[in-house]
């Protein structure tokens, strides 16, 4: 490959949010950068359509900013300016006990009083300090790790909730090393989540000098950032591709074809690739490397619907003064949890109406993603009546379908990451990451976006 001082080419396959950041980087430090992806638009989940007044997200619906890096990479591409916060008034958040929505504790007062937890599961929640660690060498499941460190009620009806918000996933099959890294690593360093959460904010310093992690949207919906670097990217992205060829280099040669351009052939002095497992699976590289990422296949991916519902103001019992509400398995309802979403976001719902964006599927029951528009949303509505008091019918509908969700980290999920890691000491100049090895969240695929322009061309 040429030196870092040389004028790089660079395929990016892949125009999700980690594809489109990398590209976007690789850019600005002089790469000739192509980007190739296989479906007719770019962005991945992330789609914001505005329908009959309403503003609606096919994807995530906020984005959480824990890292001032995003908020320079929102300046960078020009949307500093039409970042939305979300609504102070909603920073509650409710987890359903005994089938009615219970605000989540915020403080030590509030979770004394709680109904979410028994006494008896806020005193096993307390003695966490007091839990045994895990066995050396051994794999904790997420539920596994919470039954030990913090007790079974804290499973059901605070872990669970929670897994389902993030991966639509099940906390007896995830492994807490890769989905949720830092509480592994609080454990092992500290020996205590308490303890190490102490010696984490001391370290950290004063409060007000932390930075503030924030949930945040655009005014034109997530789809923003999709839009500005494909504005930016102009011909230099193309949708609709089949990749027919990945022959190794240096330089690689990709031959590629669309309806709109025919066939092609670049050469590349690194490839970045930002997908999916199963794509990076079926793609055509030299048959030792599409052996080694066949194993990617493998990466469990459930189906997810999300249920767009409008309606009256009067119609919700409920006065939605949150961010939404987690439903835990043992609930026994269908939905995994519902947003407020015109309570997060100015304008995302007409005057005197609400928009409820509602997840239902996942690794729970992902056969009810496939219902019928009709069948899913009567299932959807069923529950919001019983949650939130809501009567009537919608005077809005809309529901997206994703059959490959969201990447589940579950127990043995390392063998994928070595997968990777070898397939790139096969092939120097391929560089993998995304939200199959770096997290699922979009603040995650950012920065793996960022890495990965950062490992093709070191400063």
């Amino acid at each position: 490959m040429p030196s870092s001082s040389e004028t790089k080419s660079v395929v990016v396959i892949g125009a999700g949010l980690t594809g489109l950041t990398a590209a976007h980087f690789l850019n600005r430090r002089g790469c000739r950068v192509r980007v190739l992806e296989r479906s007719e638009r770019p962005g991945g989940v992330i789609r914001s359509i505005r329908e009959e007044g309403f503003l609606v997200e096919g994807g995530p619906n906020v984005m959480s900013v824990d890292d001032p890096l995003l908020l320079d990479f929102f300046r960078d591409i020009g949307l500093e300016s039409e970042v939305l916060a979300a609504s102070p008034a909603a920073h509650q958040r409710f987890i359903v006990r005994r089938g009615r929505p219970v605000p989540i504790p915020t403080s030590l007062w509030s979770f004394l009083r709680t109904p979410l937890l028994s006494a008896a599961g806020k005193l096993r929640l307390l003695s966490e300090p007091f839990a045994a660690r895990a066995e050396p060498g051994a794999e904790d499941s997420v539920a596994g790790f919470t039954r030990r460190r913090l007790g079974v009620e804290a499973l059901d009806y605070a872990v669970n909730p929670l897994v389902a918000g993030i991966y639509a996933g099940d906390p007896e099959r995830l492994s807490v090393r890769h989905a949720f890294p830092s509480l592994h690593h609080l454990e092992r360093r500290y020996g205590s989540l308490t303890c190490g959460g102490i010696a984490t904010a001391m370290r950290r310093g004063p409060p007000r000098k932390r930075f503030k992690a924030r949930s945040i949207s655009f005014r034109s919906g997530l789809q923003a950032i999709v839009d500005a670097i494909g504005a930016e990217l102009g011909n230099a992205l193309s949708t609709g591709v089949t990749i027919d060829a990945l022959e190794p280099g240096p330089p690689f040669t990709v031959r590629f074809r669309s309806a709109l351009l025919g066939a092609e052939m670049l050469a590349a002095d690194a490839i970045v690739l930002a997908v999916p497992g199963h794509a990076a699976a079926r793609l055509p590289f030299a048959p030792t490397t599409a052996e080694r990422l066949s194993v990617l296949r493998e990466v469990e991916y459930p189906a997810v619907a999300s249920v767009a519902l409008g309606f009256p103001r009067a119609a919700v019992r409920h006065p939605l003064d949150g961010f939404g509400v987690l439903v835990p398995a043992r609930e026994d309802l269908h939905i995994l949890g519902t947003l407020f979403t015109s309570s997060l976001f100015a304008g995302r719902a007409p005057e005197g109406s609400v928009l409820l964006t509602t997840y239902v599927g996942g690794t729970r029951q992902p056969e009810l993603a496939a219902l019928p528009d009709q069948a899913l949303c009567r299932i959807v509505q069923d529950d919001l009546e019983t949650l939130l008091g809501v009567e009537g019918e919608p005077t809005f509908r809309r529901v997206t379908r994703h059959a490959h969700a969201i990447a589940q980290y579950n127990l043995g999920y390392q063998r994928f990451h070595d997968a990777m890691e070898e397939a790139e000491l096969q092939l120097p100049g391929l560089f993998m990451g995304g939200a199959l090895r770096d997290g699922p969240s979009m603040g995650a695929c950012i920065r793996a976006g960022i890495k990965l322009a950062a490992r093709v061309t070191p400063l």
